[in-house]
């Protein structure tokens, strides 16, 4: 059967969702956690990877198993396999033809940044931005070149192997006494793409590069790139939507 399932992660100590050899991943701890259950050797499946140091909040995987247990035991039984910054917050049992990547079919991600003075117990998870005050209005107006279906090529990190166009639902930044919250809904996002759109945003509310110089990156479709790169420790994978 193939279970379904919505994990929760604090990135801090891992090198991203994908295993890699000799260092610390969530797919590697959460399918040792499933083969101690199960005796197999499963592989799970993600909606898609998040870098060393980003968080989720809702990523979404599914496995196949003969494991015979009740399905809403899952989320208990891999729980009790896990470390302490990773937790199932839900388990299903779907059918052969969902797929945790190719059936989604939009994602949403956050990213947290704060202009307030430095908090050591923040710097995991909010981006503490050092150089003062940023204009929300000149971001939010910026942000609208982003909305839509573009090659975003100039916005992410590529190979040849797949399309760098996306389709931007819509990005909302906002603004509460220091902290700014950045959401970005799209049907699907490159390598580095969410934290480069952000990182030229910023660069954009810090009065240091124009509407227009970003308009003139992103119709450069990858001539040109973007070289501003959000720091990784702002970004959630908020929520990963099926039909």
């Amino acid at each position: 059967m193939r279970i379904q399932c919505v994990v929760s992660y604090d990135g801090t100590k891992f090198y991203g969702w994908q295993k890699q050899p000799d260092k610390r991943s969530v797919q590697e701890v959460i399918e040792c956690a499933i083969n101690k259950i199960t005796g197999e050797h499963n592989v799970i499946h993600s909606s898609g990877r998040t870098d060393a140091k980003v968080h989720a909040h809702n990523q979404v995987f599914h496995f196949d198993t003969q494991k015979d247990i009740a399905f809403k035991q899952w989320k208990r039984a891999i729980n009790h396999f896990l470390p302490e910054d990773v937790y199932i917050k839900e388990s299903k049992r779907v059918g052969e033809e969902f797929h945790a990547r190719y059936s989604a079919i939009k994602k949403e991600y956050h990213y947290l940044l704060s202009t307030n003075e430095y908090n050591p117990f923040e710097r995991d998870y909010i981006y503490q931005y050092p150089y003062g005050k940023l204009d929300l209005e000149a971001m939010c107006d910026c942000a609208k070149l982003f909305v839509g279906t573009h090659d975003f090529a100039s916005f992410c990190v590529y190979d040849q192997l797949g399309t760098t166009i996306r389709t931007i639902y819509h990005i909302d930044i906002i603004e509460n006494n220091g902290y700014f919250t950045f959401k970005l809904v799209g049907d699907g996002f490159r390598r580095y793409m969410v934290r480069m759109i952000v990182g030229g945003l910023i660069q954009v509310g810090a009065h240091r590069r124009s509407k227009a110089f970003l308009a003139d990156l992103l119709e450069s479709k990858g001539e040109k790139k973007c070289l501003f790169k959000a720091e990784p420790q702002g970004l959630y994978l908020e929520h990963v939507y099926y039909e």
